[in-house]
């Protein structure tokens, strides 16, 4: 396996003034987690014994009561979403084997179960309908050999949102196969109705339906590096399993810095909501600004969107004259097989994204 478009892309770029390519909100500091005052008395007293494997008790719970169908049973803690996801494709892996993937998707969903020996199966999703669920393609695609349907709700780079009835409707015509859906869900306590705290998830309504999860994205918590996997009772242990083999477990500081984020952590929710829907405002004003230069699929949850450059204008260059430019940092849609588009972060610092807005409008209005 090779670095992506992706990484080399950001890495080689990561001195832009307004990174605007990555895909997380801010990230937060410790202080904003655990007041200085009380870091002694919830840190301190920490051994470095093993922590369980599957996480504390109280991780799990913690975790399991943003779900609807979920019990601490139904959590496995990781490190990370990334390693949930390559647990959840170990366990499940036999020859012959296929998954199919929804796109365009963060390229590790289909990267890992490849470089696993799965024959990857991608559908590509449909601009023109509104990146819909493409129910009747997946039922075309799969066959006595697919293990996994993978989607991305909260979608990564669109910020598109499946409907749950249709997510329902797929697991209803799945019935015949030994097949599971797996939910990427790492955005979904980001939507953009500010009447909605988050979007529901159907992981383990069903024992076929789970959900990979994390603090990263939607807390600004990334580099803890703590995720999990919400699936039935007996495929969680076939994972934790295998993750004895792997991590083991993610450390007891990790765990309870992470518990700490989440029982306190809808203040920070709130705050981010907030700067993503004043920056996707902002971003919306800049569209309108440039003379139909730009379209999209409006976000409906997240902190990334994924704008069309018309007239079939190259993404890969118009990010590097952009970057070149202004030092603005977008993400080509190259990064996803999806040239024409590029992702950009919504999430980011709302001064930052201003400025760089600035930057950009000045930039679409001065190029043909």
């Amino acid at each position: 396996m090779i670095k992506s478009f992706l990484d080399d892309w950001l890495d080689e770029r990561a001195s832009a003034t307004f990174n605007l390519g990555e895909s997380g909100v801010s990230n937060r500091q410790l202080s904003e987690i655990i007041p200085p005052d009380h870091l002694a008395e919830v840190l301190g007293l920490l051994d470095f014994d093993h922590n369980p494997t599957r996480g504390s008790d109280e991780l799990r719970a913690q975790a399991a009561q943003l779900y609807e169908h979920a019990a601490p049973e139904n959590v496995l803690i990781t490190a990370g979403a990334s390693e949930a996801i390559l647990v959840y494709f170990l366990a499940r892996r036999e020859e012959r084997s296929n998954v199919v993937v929804l796109t365009p998707a963060f390229h590790s969903l289909y990267d890992v179960p490849a470089a696993l020996g799965f024959e990857v199966r991608q559908i590509m999703l449909d601009y023109g309908s509104g990146y819909g669920l493409p129910l009747q393609k997946i039922l075309d695609t799969v066959d006595q050999g697919t293990r996994c349907i993978v989607l991305t709700t909260p979608n990564n780079p669109m910020g598109t949102v499946f409907e749950q009835n249709d997510i329902r409707a797929l697991a209803k015509a799945l019935e015949a196969y030994d097949c599971d859906i797996m939910l990427d869900e790492q955005y979904r306590l980001l939507p953009h109705d500010e009447t909605v705290l988050r979007f529901p998830s159907a992981a383990n309504s069903t024992p076929r339906i789970i959900s990979a999860g994390s603090a990263g994205k939607c807390y600004g918590a990334v580099g803890l590096r703590v995720g999990w996997m919400v699936a039935d009772a007996g495929l969680i242990a076939k994972m934790d399993a295998v993750k004895m083999l792997t991590t083991h477990a993610i450390s007891k500081m990790s765990d309870r810095i992470c518990l700490e984020l989440m029982r306190g952590g809808e203040r920070l929710l709130q705050s981010n909501r907030s700067a993503i829907s004043a920056n996707k405002k902002r971003f919306s004003e800049v569209m309108a600004s440039c003379g139909h230069k730009l379209e999209w699929v409006e976000p409906a949850g997240g902190s990334v969107a994924f704008p069309r450059l018309a007239g079939g204008a190259c993404s890969r260059e118009f990010g590097d004259r952009l970057y070149q430019q202004t030092d603005v940092l977008v993400l080509p849609g190259e990064a996803f097989d999806c040239p024409g588009f590029f992702r950009i972060r919504l999430g980011a610092d709302q001064q930052e994204f201003a400025l760089a807005m600035d930057r950009m409008g000045a930039f679409l209005n001065a190029n043909p």
